[in-house]
């Protein structure tokens, strides 16, 4: 196949023909490995020192540690302790294990065992884009370049030869690196908020279900039912072969229900002649479905219920259906409460056998339930619950489909298949520009916090004040900010307004009034800051990165506890003199404005003990 003009063929695809193509150790730094202090001495592993094993590397920023060593381990260990931002690949493991390839960025100051290869970019490469490209081709170099027998291992001559490719300038590499990212971060976000509704659908179950808590507009003592008085059992189709069941996978067929865990298998009979006797027990909806078989009581009893007629459905011998015919009983409303953990508890109860566990319909018939006292109380908590299924299931299908965006952009962004800021980068090096005043810097930075997290619910004016003031601080950098200890402060309200001029000028972001306050709306030319965001702030990206990722989901409260600890303990270092906590919080609710003190004194502290743990904080002391 002939390779258009401006690209060329290499080991890793065709790539652009100005893009580099080179050992690690031409564009890297660093190259060591650590080690495990001797396990025989107890207090080895009792000290405050993160210790990584390659067992953490998990395509992850590693900001805190499974095991701790003390200052002596690290010491008679000769173990360096390395910087956030430096590069981790593991480099044994077995491939069977899934260790080897793997690789990691520290978020926090770390020592690592023999396992882990630390590496630092240069002036020359930005240790994100090694993340990304390897974490792309990291499984193909090790199944490549790996030696040994038993377990194939790298060393550091083997890594320092390793090939890389990549785009010719700093700022298009870090340009890659943000937009995947950013993407990332938008799939963890969505994750987190996904698991978060989870929680909640859990809890509401529980008070919904079992009647600790009552819908408005309803009341009445609930009822007690026997279901084999509700509804009635119907089994399986027995004594059908699978070629009775169609071809390949429509033995079987997906569930059409309110639950996410299709496990019972339902057969879909497409060519069997279904005996007289038989046609009784045709699937319809409405119909709740029973696994009655497992290797495993926890398995068993496991429901759903068909909320679509199906032709020809039928169950298999290890299942069966319960049709509701009593009309004060909403079929939706049980499939709920039998998923629920009181549901849960109730079939794997009802489980018997020794190397195989089996529910008996008869059992299951002898079951009595409390229940609402009227259908339509059933209903209404069935709908609850419908539409909160609905709704992480929505959360799920936008998940899956920046994942699969995120995979192609992998393979364009890696192979230069697709460029960034190559004219941005261009234009900056054919005319050499003066140095950006402070304001245009200021709103470069605010562009790029805005850009990270506009799409989130949570965030606005306020959160944008907090995310510049932490991370102007803790990223060490000076935007000419003076902040002051208003109502929500650390407060710059000069800054802010001349910020949001600004960027509305470069027509990045317009920020406009909400019913919940002011937004930040991406306008046309959103993105094109970055080529002055990579050229002035890319040697602090990484603590930028992990201040955005740590805060990206937080309310505006959390942010201003944590904003304004930061200050306030910053001023007392600062006056470089002794202090405990209880001067900070008390410099916090008795010398800012007054509206610290309505959140409670016992918050400041646990975010106190937070900001310690995460490295979020600008004392020396200690």
């Amino acid at each position: 196949m002939a390779i258009r003009k401006g690209y060329k063929q290499t080991e890793f695809g065709i790539i652009p023909e100005d893009w580099i193509i080179c050992q690690f150790q031409d564009v890297l730094t660093t190259f060591s490995s650590g080690a495990t202090p001797y396990r025989g001495i107890a207090d080895y592993y009792k000290g405050h020192i993160r210790w990584i094993s390659s067992g953490e590397l998990n395509y992850n920023i590693i900001n805190e540690t499974i095991e701790h060593i003390s200052e002596l381990a690290a010491r008679n260990t000769n173990l360096k302790t390395h910087k956030p931002g430096t590069f981790l690949m593991a480099i044994t493991g077995l491939e069977a294990e899934g260790t080897r390839g793997r690789c990691a960025l520290i978020g926090a100051d770390s020592t690592t065992n023999q396992s882990c290869m630390a590496i630092n970019g240069t002036n020359k490469m930005d240790v994100n884009y090694l993340f990304w490209f390897y974490k792309n081709w990291g499984n193909y170099l090790a199944f490549k370049y790996c030696q040994g027998t038993k377990q194939q291992s790298y060393t550091a001559a083997i890594v320092k030869t390793l090939p890389i490719c990549c785009p010719p300038t700093l700022a298009e590499q870090t340009a890659i690196a943000t937009a995947l990212s950013d993407m990332d971060a938008h799939i963890t976000a969505l994750e987190k908020m996904t698991a978060k509704k989870k929680l909640i659908k859990q809890g509401i179950m529980q008070q919904l279900l079992t009647g600790k808590k009552r819908l408005p507009g309803f009341s009445g003592k609930w009822v007690e039912k026997k279901l084999g008085k509700i509804g009635k059992t119907y089994g399986g189709i027995t004594g059908k072969t699978k070629s009775d069941f169609g071809v390949g996978s429509s033995y079987y067929i997906p569930f059409l229900n309110v639950l996410t865990n299709p496990v019972i298998n339902v057969s879909f009979l497409e060519k069997v002649n279904i005996k007289d006797t038989e046609q009784q027990n045709k699937a319809k909806i409405g119909d709740l479905f029973f696994n009655t078989s497992s290797e495993t009581p926890e398995e068993v009893g496991i429901c759903s219920v068909l909320l679509q007629e199906i032709e020809n459905l039928y169950l298999n011998s290890f299942c069966f259906g319960y049709r509701i015919q009593d009309d004060e009983v909403s079929g939706l409303f049980l499939s709920y409460f039998f998923r629920s953990k009181k549901g849960r508890e109730l079939m794997t109860s009802l489980a018997q056998g020794a190397t195989r566990y089996n529910l008996s319909k008869s059992l299951f018939n002898s079951v009595s339930l409390l229940l609402p006292p009227t259908k339509s109380e059933q209903a209404t908590i069935a709908q609850i619950l419908s539409d909160m299924d609905n709704e992480i299931a929505a959360l799920e299908t936008k998940r899956d489909k920046y994942k699969q965006v995120k995979v192609g952009m992998m393979q364009e962004l890696l192979t230069g298949k697709i460029r960034l800021v190559v004219e941005n980068q261009r234009q900056l090096e054919e005319k050499p520009q003066k140095q950006a005043n402070v304001h245009f810097r200021r709103s470069v930075w605010a562009a790029e916090i805005a850009d990270r997290l506009c799409d989130e619910p949570t965030f606005g004016h306020v959160k944008m004040e907090k995310m510049i003031f932490l991370t102007e601080h803790i990223c060490g950098i000076d935007i000419g900010s003076n902040y002051h200890r208003d109502v929500a402060g650390p407060y710059d309200n000069r800054a802010i307004r001349s910020i949001d001029s600004q960027i509305k000028k470069q027509n990045w972001f317009e920020v406009v009034r909400r019913d919940k306050g002011y937004r930040y709306i991406p306008m046309k030319k959103r993105g094109e800051h970055k080529a002055f965001f990579n050229r002035y702030y890319s040697d602090v990206l990484p603590v930028f990165d992990k201040i955005i990722n740590t805060f990206r989901t937080w309310d505006t409260e959390r942010c201003e506890i944590i904003a304004t600890l930061y200050s306030a303990w910053k001023d007392l270092e600062d006056a470089k003199r002794q202090y405990t906590d209880n001067d900070i919080i008390n410099e916090v609710l008795n010398n800012w404005n007054e509206s610290k003190k309505r959140i409670p004194e016992e918050r400041w502290y646990k975010a106190l003990d937070w900001m310690r743990k995460n490295g979020f904080t600008p004392n020396k002391q200690e």
